[in-house]
């Protein structure tokens, strides 16, 4: 890091957060070219974990969250998209200190509605990580939805806008964590509708459920031994829309 930046960071740091005309310092100085260049990128990190959890100016979230999304997306290199160093680095500085804050995770859910595109890495480590967030309390509660509902239709997920089958199975596997607990009535909203989305919007046999398909979600299902009610809502909903429906499935 420039001798510069450096010292604007021992500056920043003095009283130990980030106040509203801190985060216009700042500004100015990593916008001064136009773009945020790695340097900065670091610049930025080091920051963040260094007043993470403390009383920031709000303004704070939001220059981080854009700062770091114009430094991936906004490269000659791989523009608009993450490719496999930039999620290395991503992955890295994000787990440098041992911990995913809330403003880390503003930024993966920015990356993922903002990119065009993200390489297996990042999908794996998003997935991963999220998963890990949404069942530290052992429910699915309303704003986890939305960060859900965010991961799996945002262009820079695993199917893009739509579900493929590592972003279904994750679903999978969430909702046998969660199953039985008092979750938002909106889960079973979201689990019918993106496995619905994934049997039925496939390019394989559209609108209707096919062996491979009966054979898919009846490992799902059962995998647990028992058929739960978010279960049973996602087979009337797909038995509801299916002009065709797999003689296997129609067994279960």
């Amino acid at each position: 890091m420039s001798e510069k930046l450096e010292q604007l960071k021992t500056a920043i740091l003095a009283d130990g957060v980030i106040d509203a005309e801190e985060v216009i310092t700042i500004k100015n100085a990593i916008y001064e070219d136009g773009k945020i260049d790695r340097e900065e990128a670091d610049f930025m990190f080091a920051l963040n974990d260094a007043v993470s959890g403390k009383e920031n100016h709000y303004s704070w979230k939001d220059l981080f969250v854009k700062a770091i999304t114009d430094h991936v997306l906004k490269d000659d290199t791989s523009y608009g998209s993450v490719d496999d160093e930039e999620a290395d680095y991503l992955i890295g500085k994000i787990q440098g200190d041992s911990k995913i804050d809330e403003i880390e995770q503003a930024l993966i859910l920015k990356i993922i509605e903002k990119a065009t595109g993200t390489c297996d890495k990042f999908q794996d480590f998003v997935l991963v990580s999220f998963k890990n967030l949404i069942l530290e309390d052992g429910v699915i509660d309303a704003a986890e939805v939305k960060t859900i509902k965010s991961i799996i239709y945002g262009a820079g997920g695993a199917g893009g806008a739509k579900i493929d089958v590592k972003e279904a199975e994750w679903l999978f596997e969430l909702n046998d964590a969660v199953s039985g607990k008092a979750n938002h009535e909106n889960w079973t909203a979201l689990m019918v509708e993106a496995i619905g989305k994934y049997i039925l919007e496939d390019e394989t046999s559209p609108n209707e459920v096919d062996d491979t398909e009966a054979e898919w979600l009846i490992s799902k299902i059962m995998k647990d031994g028992s058929m739960d009610n978010v279960e049973k809502a996602i087979l009337d909903s797909i038995k509801a829309k299916a002009t065709k429906i797999s003689s296997k499935l129609e067994a279960l």
